[in-house]
């Protein structure tokens, strides 16, 4: 057997990749020789038992000690147990909200990663099934309280815009208005629809000027005028305007400053988990980066900064991470999950997931005819995507196969 000399400063990165390409020159022969496959069927079997009976931890324990022609399978099981304790977990996190920390989109969220969940397990722990139902329930809730309150406010609000056209007063008119007309553009009010009024009175209000000495500009600093402006703020939140939400929000005071004192929360939280986010990413602390963004999705999935999309880039990171270290079996299982997702980046990830089930096959004795098969599929279909593997270091043996690969 040859002797694997590494130079005393090398980089772990560099001694990782020494150690793959020494293990993928040894000879299939001197290898330890693999478990055999009877007690392989019988860990494999013991590990779907627990999968079945929903312990998870015992299941995961045994699925990662599976080699051989069921290793495939394992890592389809670990994918699967992931993929349904993230989904539990997000969904539980937006349903156990205070109630005024509750909308439509978070029960909308929950409702998506319930439904994920059961699609990988129905009969899984936590009951996904009754959750769901509670998520529904929560979110009708929530509608028709939203619903209610955007009548009762488009009426009021219409009506003293109305009164303030009639006093000349735009500005308070245009604020009014314009509050009705952020929740539903074509909502009637005096025969005009609110997002046309909401323009004209916004214009008119340029030329409104300050009221003349004696004259008091009504409904300036008064609880309507506090509401309207308050609507104004969720509206702007609700198009990710933070900066604008925040100036609407910090000058709440009286009976709207309680809800306002909320939302600035949801933006200091948001905020500060991208940012961690972001330092983290840069870090290369590629999971507690991905634990960030899902909690900003978790406060507001449509948020600033894709939330959603960025967990899903750091489970890619993870993925290339763990290749690197030659650590093929998460590797595999971190780059299932992004294929899974539907990134922009698909053709990457097939190429890396295909080299991941190539050098797991390669090093583990090269028997397991399934895991050869699902690598070239991989590779095959980051080749019809026109992947370059120019430039990516990886194994000369993964490179020639790739290169050698006809479609």
């Amino acid at each position: 057997m040859a002797n694997l000399v590494v130079h005393p400063r090398a980089s772990a990165l560099q001694i990782s990749l020494l150690l793959i390409a020494f293990l993928l020159a040894v000879p299939i022969s001197s290898l330890a020789r693999p478990v055999p496959q009877t007690d392989q069927e019988a860990l494999f079997s013991e590990a779907v038992d627990a999968y079945n009976h929903n312990l998870f931890t015992q299941a995961q324990s045994k699925f990662q000690q599976v080699t051989g022609a069921h290793a495939p399978d394992a890592q389809q099981y670990m994918s699967k147990i992931k993929a349904y304790q993230d989904a539990i977990g997000l969904a539980k996190s937006a349903i156990e909200r205070n109630p005024d920390e509750q909308d439509a989109k978070n029960m909308e969220y929950a409702i998506q990663q319930l439904q994920l969940a059961i699609k990988v397990k129905p009969d899984g722990p936590w009951n996904p099934n009754e959750m769901l139902n509670r998520a529904r329930e929560l979110k009708a809730q929530v509608e028709k309280t939203h619903a209610d309150r955007s009548k009762a406010m488009a009426t009021e609000y219409c009506s003293k815009a109305v009164d303030a056209i009639k006093a000349h007063h735009y500005k308070v008119a245009a604020q009014f208005i314009c509050a009705v007309a952020n929740d539903n553009p074509g909502y009637s009010c005096g025969g005009d629809e609110a997002v046309h009024m909401c323009g004209v009175n916004t214009d008119l209000a340029k030329l409104d000027k300050t009221p003349a000495s004696g004259e008091q500009e009504p409904l300036a600093h008064d609880s309507n005028s506090q509401s309207a402006g308050l609507d104004q703020a969720k509206a702007a939140y609700d198009k990710n305007d933070f900066e604008r939400a925040r100036r609407f929000f910090q000058s709440a005071n009286g009976e709207a400053k309680p809800e306002a004192d909320q939302y600035l929360d949801k933006i200091s939280r948001y905020t500060d988990a991208i940012a961690n986010a972001e330092k983290a990413s840069r870090d290369g602390q590629y999971e507690q980066a991905r634990t960030a963004f899902l909690r900003a999705a978790t406060i507001k999935p449509d948020g600033p900064g894709d939330p959603q999309i960025r967990a899903s880039a750091m489970e890619l990171y993870l993925g290339l991470d763990r290749f690197y270290a030659g650590d093929y079996g998460a590797a595999i299982q971190q780059l299932q999950s992004c294929a899974r997702a539907g990134l922009q980046k698909q053709p990457l990830v097939h190429f890396y997931l295909g080299a991941s089930e190539l050098g797991k096959f390669l090093v583990t004795g090269s028997e397991d005819s399934t895991l050869q098969q699902a690598a070239l599929n991989d590779l095959k279909q980051a080749k019809q995507a026109g992947f370059k593997a120019v430039g990516h270091d990886v194994s000369p043996k993964i490179l020639q196969v790739y290169n050698d690969l006809a479609f």
